[in-house]
């Protein structure tokens, strides 16, 4: 397979993940690019224990890793504020589009940890003992992971969009 197959076949799926772990379309775009150059560079060492687009993924979930540890050093107050202002909209004015970036922004407020395995279970339909292989933890703390992930988009998400909020979302009406 060579590099057009490869970014023909994977690129997209690994440019969704990297806008969910990164929140910034041009810099996913810069982490998928840098993922096909990694692999380029290390295929060698690729010995087909995974799939391609797993072991694709892992370059990316470690490049992201490097993108935030150097971004942490950098705290931009606008960014925080912007980030907190998100105004919830009234159910009968959602679409489908805004539900999918208030989902983002919330996936974005996560702790990186949290936002990986959410990104691997739910966008990239990884089985726990995947995820764990591929995040360097037991099954076990994939799941706190998942479950506390899970927890914390409860308090992100505008009530409206009801995603995991139980109960009568009609407030007592029939």
């Amino acid at each position: 397979m060579d590099l057009q197959e490869l970014v023909d076949s994977h690129g997209n799926r690994l440019l969704r993940s990297a806008c969910l772990l990164c929140g910034d379309e041009t810099e996913a775009q810069d982490l998928v690019q840098e993922t096909f150059v990694q692999a380029l560079k290390s295929a060698h060492r690729f010995r087909g224990d995974s799939a391609v687009h797993t072991w694709l993924h892992g370059i990316l979930l470690n490049l992201c890793r490097r993108h935030f540890r150097k971004q942490k050093r950098l705290v931009f107050e606008e960014e925080r504020v912007l980030k907190e202002t998100v105004q919830p909209v009234p159910a009968d004015e959602l679409d489908r589009d805004f539900c999918a970036k208030a989902l983002a922004q919330a996936v974005q407020k996560l702790s990186s940890e949290h936002r990986e395995v959410i990104v691997l279970r739910y966008y990239e339909n990884l089985k726990i003992e995947e995820i764990a292989r591929q995040t360097g933890v037991s099954k076990g703390t994939v799941k706190s992971r998942l479950h506390y992930a899970v927890r914390c988009l409860e308090q992100f998400i505008p009530r409206e969009m009801n995603l995991f909020v139980s109960g009568d979302t009609h407030n007592g009406e029939p």
